[in-house]
């Protein structure tokens, strides 16, 4: 791959045969002129070059354009437990073995194998993430990367609360805040706790929810095998009584869900949970391959569009992933739901994610947009109309050959 850094003095019309301009449709043989690092226009490249004789011209021919992508979920500390931990059946085994092979690691590993990954979100064309951390050992990493975001600091406590100590932005390209991991690891009143530092601050706050089956039976009936771990690792709580209701209702119950919500996962929601998030403006990230891999189950991708909930993608952690690559999370999602239109899940593994992070000027090509893009090469042509283009790109290996920079 190769990175180019653009600088003030830079006019340039990039010319594709597939111009994919998210969120504005896609374009074939289109062009954009890039003035003073932002997007100036975008249109027909037989147009735009007779308006823009003046710019320079880079001709990417038959690699497609679009934006950087956007990972709103992972967990890059987790990163050295990349092939440690084999495909499980049952999500809370695989939560076992999470827990006592992360014990093992030392903060080289961890920082060493974070660096690694880092470089492999570049080469996958991530632009913008939501990196969720448990001991701040890649708070100093990203922050001499080229990537912008959010890095959540995960809070894990189901035995009581406390209060939250102030925490300080590092970097103009990253804001940083509390998270709750779950509504089985924090308990309510922190719960409550989390969601109010973030409300006060206009901060998103993220949980994972619904992702599993023991997750249900835990909060419907406060028995199963979370309880057991729970008691296990001496974190279960005395005076918790199991709500009876859905995860969706539990976090409702507590006046933890609005617009300012990123739910992660949701494989187990019900009609009744989706009426409420719709209506809550709640936002979901799926990590779908990461679910395959858990066993925690599948995103029922077509019900959540059909409520209107606005989705974002991720590819979660190493430990439950061997590639953090939002392409193949994409194509994995085309394979299971051929009748969503490819554009839709484009969106989900771009703006959408940007959007709800708060960086859409970074992870978009609307216009006065950062010039951020990419250039993808395809292991098979693409067919000259677009609509067959877009499918055949979903489906094809892909590899990321130019990368665009822009004010940094």
């Amino acid at each position: 791959m190769e990175e180019i850094f653009l600088e003030n003095r830079h006019h340039l019309l990039i010319r594709s045969k597939y111009l994919l301009p998210l969120p504005q449709s896609p374009l074939y043989d289109g062009a954009i002129e890039i003035k003073d690092l932002k997007i100036h226009r975008i249109g027909p490249y037989r147009s735009l070059k007779k308006e823009v004789s003046k710019a320079k011209l880079i001709d990417l021919e038959d690699l497609v354009v679009l934006p950087v992508l956007t990972n709103a979920h992972l967990h890059l500390e987790l990163s050295a437990l990349r092939f440690r931990i084999p495909p499980s059946g049952k999500f809370l085994l695989w939560v076992r073995q999470v827990i006592k092979k992360r014990a093992d690691l030392t903060p080289i590993e961890i920082k060493e194998s974070a660096t690694f990954a880092l470089n492999e979100l570049l080469r996958e064309g991530i632009g913008v993430i939501g990196e969720v951390t448990n001991s701040a050992l890649t708070v100093e990493i990203l922050s001499k990367s080229p990537l912008y975001g959010y890095i959540f600091q995960e809070i894990i406590n189901f035995k009581g609360s406390s209060p939250l100590s102030e925490l300080k932005d590092f970097s103009p390209r990253f804001k940083i805040t509390y998270s709750a991991h779950a509504p089985y690891t924090v308990s309510p009143l922190l719960l409550q706790v989390i969601k109010s530092y973030n409300r006060k601050r206009k901060r998103l706050f993220v949980i994972h929810l619904a992702e599993s089956s023991e997750e249900i039976e835990f909060l419907k009936q406060g028995k199963g095998p979370i309880a057991e771990l729970l008691k296990e690792r001496g974190q279960w709580n005395e005076s918790f009584k199991a709500p009876g209701i859905s995860p969706v209702k539990y976090l409702e119950s507590l006046n933890a869900l609005d617009e300012n919500t990123l739910i992660v996962h949701g494989i187990h929601l019900e009609d009744e949970d989706l009426e409420i998030l719709a209506k809550r403006g709640v936002k979901v990230c799926v990590c779908p391959r990461s679910n395959l891999y858990t066993g925690a189950g599948f995103p029922n991708l077509s019900k959540m569009l059909a409520y209107g909930l606005t989705i974002c993608l991720g590819t979660d952690s190493l430990a439950s992933n061997d590639r953090l690559s939002i392409f193949e999370e994409i194509k994995t999602l085309h394979s299971f739901y051929t009748e969503i239109p490819p554009l839709k899940l484009l969106e989900m593994a771009t703006v959408n994610g940007a959007r709800i992070l708060g960086f859409e000027e970074r992870g978009s090509l609307n216009f006065g947009a950062w010039a951020n893009l990419l250039a993808v090469a395809t292991s098979t042509p693409l067919s000259n109309s677009m609509d067959k283009a877009l499918e055949e790109f979903l489906s094809c290996e892909k590899e990321v050959k130019y990368r665009f920079y822009a004010g940094l």
